[in-house]
């Protein structure tokens, strides 16, 4: 009878998991980000390994807007191979939602030493003008990463569609932001006042040759300028979008090995880290 029963309330619970399979699967993610959530609680980045930058190298950091999914499966390996660390400027809204990282992927990349920066909760558009409701954005974003344990990064503001309008500068400045990344230039937020800081800013698209790259980097090296080469990215992947945001694996795998052949020249380090130096 005991067995019966068993069997009776497991096939229950499979029909069940077959007529409403959302219900299940949203109870699933969230045990599955509870326990993230636990391991991020005890997590501090003060036990990661220091990293200084070397002021005779060129740095080179690779920021990943948005936070997708391939960054995870195609570009984090790649990078791993020689312990390097990237950046994913995350959409909090979009966390988990088809082909963007989940909670616990960003978590992984976290406590590898990846930083998470703040890039909006929503990334909506036509926004440039709307300055009280971008500031809100970000506030709400950072709200989130400091609720999910992503506090490293969390004022570091990397901005939808690399634009930022200077009305909203001075309250970011008093919302306690820390810097800007625009299209072009990264700014630094102290006090009451926002001072560029040198970077020299390559977004790799599909119709961007690993060659072309590559000289970029030794131009910024040989120039001497002290400039930090950002590289900005957003899927890895050999399809070609219409909106030319995938780079594809290959070319990122040759331009990693090209760095790393090239290491008494430059070095790979995280946004934060750049920008505390």
């Amino acid at each position: 009878m005991k067995k019966l029963y068993s069997a009776f309330v497991i096939v229950a619970i499979c029909l069940a998991m077959l007529m409403y399979p959302g219900t299940y699967a949203r109870l699933y993610h969230g045990l599955v980000d509870t326990f993230v959530l636990l391991q991020l609680s005890n997590f501090s980045s003060r036990d990661l390994p220091l990293t200084a930058v070397d002021q005779t190298k060129t740095p080179v950091v690779f920021i990943f807007d948005d936070g997708w999914n391939s960054v995870y499966s195609e570009a984090y390996p790649l990078m791993q191979r020689y312990g390097y660390k990237g950046n994913i400027a995350v959409i909090p809204s979009m966390v988990r939602e088809r082909d963007y990282m989940s909670y616990r992927q960003l978590a992984k990349l976290y406590m590898d030493g990846w930083d998470i920066l703040n890039h909006s909760y929503s990334h909506m558009e036509g926004m440039y003008f709307r300055c009280d409701e971008m500031l809100s954005e970000y506030m709400r974003a950072r709200e989130w990463l400091n609720r999910h344990y992503f506090n490293r990064s969390m004022n570091m503001i990397i901005t939808p569609m690399g634009e930022c309008n200077p009305y909203l500068i001075p309250l970011l400045i008093e919302k306690g932001f820390r810097s800007i990344r625009t299209s072009d230039n990264v700014l630094l937020l102290k006090r009451n006042e926002a001072t560029y800081f040198p970077v020299k800013t390559i977004h790799l698209s599909a119709d961007v040759s690993t060659e072309t790259a590559q000289a970029e980097l030794m131009d910024c090296w040989s120039s001497g300028n002290q400039a930090a080469v950002l590289f900005n990215l957003h899927k890895i992947s050999d399809f070609n979008d219409s909106m030319q945001m995938s780079f594809p694996p290959q070319k990122l795998a040759a331009l990693i090995e090209f760095i790393h052949a090239n290491e008494d020249k430059f070095q790979v380090v995280t946004y934060s880290c750049l920008l505390d130096k």
